[in-house]
């Protein structure tokens, strides 16, 4: 597992949890080199200073200590630090929900450069639906654990089937105050996940449901070129 791990990193959700804060920003960068013996210390300093370089700050910021910089720049250095390695894979888990709007765009187009320069894949774990759609190329809804609708960006957006889905994009803001949207309210509770519901686990909130989502679990089938969905209403 420690040579794969080396391969697979994470960017944070709490750009202020996320960092120690007493070490300095060159130490955090620097420690997933130390870690794997990457380079000598010279090495190490000349790539931790490309690395802050490369996310929009100045090597003179690596002898700094986190909380002398903004929500932004901490998630800046957050980015940093998952690159140190020259990873194939980086999860990010909400990267941009505890930023101001305006940072987040700002986190959000470094993400995608970092992504064409370094030829990185993503997985994106995130509520917010503007964001998944802006940065994701296929997009998997899920509900209680449970992925029920899987496509690319502009087929779940133009043409999602789940009625879950559905709901969800009822409910992105439209910036526009002279257009109109209706909004598909979900009545009921959430189930808990530790002890789901039998069958469909959304059928407990899904006004289409039939007599067998109540027993049986819809698997997971495709419903058209690279479009999945987990829902008795669109089986064979």
């Amino acid at each position: 597992m420690r040579s794969i791990r080396r391969h697979m990193q994470i960017v944070f959700q709490d750009p202020y949890g996320s960092l120690d804060p007493r070490r300095t920003v060159e130490h955090i960068i620097g420690e997933p080199l130390e870690v794997f013996g990457v380079g000598t210390k010279k090495e190490r300093r000349d790539r931790i200073a490309y690395l802050l370089e490369k996310v929009g700050l100045s090597p003179d910021h690596g002898r700094r200590y986190p909380h002398e910089f903004s929500g932004g720049q901490r998630q800046r250095i957050g980015i940093a630090r998952a690159l140190a390695l020259n990873p194939k894979l980086i999860i990010g888990d909400e990267p941009v929900s505890a930023l101001d709007v305006s940072i987040q765009a700002q986190v959000i187009n470094l993400l995608e450069d970092i992504q064409k320069e370094f030829k990185l894949s993503y997985i994106i774990i995130a509520h917010d639906l503007a964001v998944v759609e802006h940065v994701c190329d296929r997009i998997a809804v899920m509900y209680l654990g449970r992925i029920v609708e899987l496509a690319s960006d502009r087929e779940l957006y133009t043409s999602p089937v789940h009625p879950y889905t559905i709901a969800l994009l009822s409910a992105i803001p439209v910036p526009d105050p002279k257009v109109s949207k209706k909004r598909i309210i979900l009545e009921g509770d959430v189930p808990s996940p530790i002890y789901p519901p039998a069958g469909c686990h959304f059928h407990t909130r899904c006004r289409q449901k039939k007599k067998e989502c109540e027993t049986t679990i819809p698997p997971l089938t495709e419903i058209s070129d690279g479009h999945f969905a987990a829902c008795h209403l669109h089986q064979a």
